[in-house]
């Protein structure tokens, strides 16, 4: 099995501020995806890894479900933890997926949060395996803007390669990385019957969020000047002040597989 290719981009404790600024999860494929878990149990344990802020962790809690957070950056861990003050159900825990500390067959389930591909994807899924109970469940899950739905993102996504044509993107690597999933997650050993999930759905942002969103990339600020960047951030405000966009798209997709 092949290390993931991780590219040398920013410090995520720069951005950690702005995480809670991203677009949320689809409940609906959540929901999907905690009914699939529950055939197993009706309180499953989970393990949100390379957890962010919260993103998944925080909307499972909500949905009844308890477990951990576990984070390798201390500056996201921090601002995960000041968001759930009032959520007794989640426990952070500031360590990589390759070595969470946590116990031998401690969780139902696992879920990867647009985390996967930053770790060593041999050693994240044989520790994986480690902690995750027999017959429990191996989830990754992204959300990404739709840029085949939402003409406004295009439109930004497009002045950004026209300001910086050279910039790298971490989106364009992921996105090849994610056609090898449902292959690898039926091919490991005592991991199975995977299946792909998919919705696009439509939020409301408003400016201030949706330039944080912007703000919390770590990929385009790590390869252009500081000038530039503030450039590319008041062209974002400034377009979203001239389009006004009454929602915009976001495309929620799980991989879901079952210890066997």
């Amino acid at each position: 099995m092949q290390v993931a290719n991780r590219p040398s981009f920013g410090s995520f404790s720069e951005i950690a501020e702005f995480y809670p600024a991203f677009p949320p999860y689809s409940r609906r494929l959540l929901q999907v995806l905690v009914d699939l878990v529950k055939n197993l149990t009706e309180s499953p344990v989970f393990g949100d890894i390379g957890a962010g802020t919260g993103a998944v962790a925080y909307p499972l809690a909500e949905m009844g479900l308890s477990g951990y957070a576990v984070e390798p950056d201390s500056q996201m861990v921090a601002v995960g933890q000041r968001l759930g003050q009032a959520c007794p159900a989640i426990s952070w825990i500031n360590a990589p997926g390759e070595r969470t500390g946590l116990a031998e067959a401690s969780l139902d389930w696992i879920c990867y949060s647009l985390s996967f591909h930053l770790t060593d994807a041999s050693e994240a899924l044989r520790e994986s395996m480690r902690i995750l109970r027999p017959r429990g469940f191996f989830t990754i899950a992204h959300v990404f803007p739709d840029l085949e739905t939402d003409p406004f993102q295009l439109e930004i996504e497009n002045r950004i390669r026209h300001m910086a044509p050279a910039v790298r993107r971490a989106r364009t690597a992921l996105i090849g990385q994610m056609g090898t999933y449902e292959a690898l997650l039926n091919q490991y050993p005592t991991l199975g019957n995977c299946i792909y999930l998919s919705t696009t759905e439509a939020i409301s942002m408003s400016e201030e969020r949706f330039v944080n969103y912007w703000a919390g990339r770590h990929d385009i600020p790590s390869q252009v000047s500081p000038e530039v960047w503030n450039s590319m951030l008041q062209m974002i405000a400034e377009t979203y002040r001239r389009r006004e966009p009454a929602s915009l798209r976001f495309r929620s997709t799980a991989w879901h597989a079952q210890r066997m």
